[in-house]
């Protein structure tokens, strides 16, 4: 596997920041098919280890069992979120994906060896662990090799992997599952993340200045409004989580990011792990049809995600920044309230294409606002911290998103998958609530002054 050098033409704009992106896009789809793979599999790896019998809706001690894996796989993953992004900043892109997309692939590979509850969990924690630093290295590609003008339409070009992920996971995996079993499955996804580790490694550098295919044209669009950035930092590590506990806890736009982050956990959660599951268990008890139907769901969440970053941009150079994307965070979860209360009344009903659409519809608008609320964390992020920033941010969200597991379930078993579902629009109302309140114009330049102070301080402390 090859990826073509780019020629710099004198006087345009080469587009090494765009292979790089695409390349970052391939990488977290790879990610999300380790992980929607597993949860399609859950009814094979569920009778493979005596938990399920194999025909009709997975039983309580299936989906608890589930649960609590996704849960421990969930810990795993955030906590590492917040040393990961930390990590990301010291190494750079380069050595980090490296590093992270070597460890996690092999654990995919060794999930094909697991046995019982306890081999499954350990397995796909320290998967989970690799896959930490996933986003944070997303938000400081975006924040290093992006315009400003682009800095949305990059984060979520390159996060579109989260919905291409599911997609061939849902479709093309779940026929590997059910041709090939859950364990060559896993062994085939692997190998593929190993042979991307390679790639990532001998194209990507991690400023434009240190890339030999990025011509003048590109460096100075870039960095006449970004400045020079370099391979990491040589900021103190106090200093560096002092800058970002500081952005969270005292600026009025980092604490309502942070609230932002946590309800969109549980309504991220929701859609990308347990809709399979509520569509096997209560409508189709097949693999192969779970697939497909949750893979339309996931192709709604690629067209959001997609449509996400041109909009923001758009509607921020016609609106400015802080306006521009509040309305395109707010009009779409709005819609996903409506969509996911009416999906209620069909789930109940047994009308299994109206609840599938109505999901579908909520999950493309979901991923619409990703290009705001996600763009204002790394807007408010100085330069060379912007991995731990988003690192925190992100680990937050998971951490969050671990317990959405257990409360899905739980609701799922004592009240039934549409009631579990349609949990989400408490979340989606904190959304909006957190939004309104906390992110103005004047809060995020304020959290930007206040960011930029706070670096400028520890890099003069650091030059000492």
């Amino acid at each position: 596997m090859a990826v073509a050098q780019q020629v710099a033409v004198p006087g345009r704009k080469s587009h090494v920041r765009w292979a790089i992106t695409t390349l970052l896009t391939t990488v977290i789809a790879v990610n999300y098919i380790d992980r929607i793979i597993w949860v399609i599999a859950e009814p094979k790896f569920a009778q493979t280890f005596g938990w399920y019998s194999g025909t009709g809706p997975l039983p309580a001690v299936a989906l608890t069992d589930i649960a609590l894996i996704l849960f421990i796989w969930s810990m795993a993953y955030a906590f590492f979120n917040f040393p990961g992004g930390w990590i990301v900043d010291k190494l750079g892109i380069r050595k980090g994906m490296t590093t992270f997309l070597a460890i996690w692939s092999a654990f995919t590979i060794a999930t094909a060896a697991t046995f019982n509850f306890i081999s499954m969990a350990v397995v796909r924690a320290v998967m989970g662990a690799g896959e930490g630093p996933v986003w944070p290295i997303n938000g400081r590609n975006a924040r290093t090799w992006s315009n400003p003008s682009e800095e949305s339409t990059m984060f979520t070009l390159a996060g579109s992997g989260q919905a291409v992920g599911p997609i061939i996971a849902a479709v093309v995996g779940g026929l590997q599952v059910s041709l090939w079993g859950w364990q060559l499955t896993f062994v085939f996804w692997g190998i593929i993340g190993l042979l991307l580790v390679a790639v990532w490694y001998f194209y990507v550098r991690d400023s434009p200045g240190l890339h030999h295919g990025v011509n003048k044209e590109e460096l100075n669009y870039i960095e006449s409004t970004r400045g020079k950035d370099t391979k990491g930092t040589n900021i103190s590590s106090k200093d560096t989580w002092k800058i970002t506990m500081k952005l969270a806890f005292t600026t009025k736009a980092g604490f309502g990011e942070l609230l932002i982050f946590v309800s969109f956990a549980y309504i991220l959660g929701a859609i990308l792990s347990w809709v399979p599951t509520y569509f096997y268990s209560s409508f189709l008890h097949n693999v192969t049809s779970t697939g497909i139907y949750s893979g339309a769901v996931y192709a709604s969440l690629l067209g959001g995600y997609l449509a996400s970053g041109p909009i923001n941009d758009g509607l921020s150079k016609r609106m400015g920044r802080a306006n521009g994307r509040r309305i395109a965070a707010l009009v779409p979860m709005v819609l996903m309230i409506l969509f996911v209360a009416a999906s209620y009344f069909t789930g109940k009903a047994g009308a299994f294409i109206p609840t599938a659409i109505l999901l579908a519809l909520a999950g493309g608008v979901m991923n619409i606002t990703v290009g705001s609320w996600a763009a204002n964390a790394l807007t408010i992020s100085p330069g060379e911290t912007s991995a731990t920033v988003y690192g925190f941010y992100n680990g937050v969200l998971n951490i969050m998103g671990a317990f959405t597991s257990l409360i899905i379930v739980g609701l799922a078993i004592r009240y039934g998958f549409p009631v579990a579902i349609t949990s989400t629009v408490f979340f989606m109302a904190l959304f909006i609530a957190a939004y309104s309140v906390f992110i103005t114009e004047k809060s995020m330049n304020k959290a930007i002054e206040k960011g930029n102070a706070m670096l400028a301080a520890a890099k003069s402390h650091a030059a000492y």
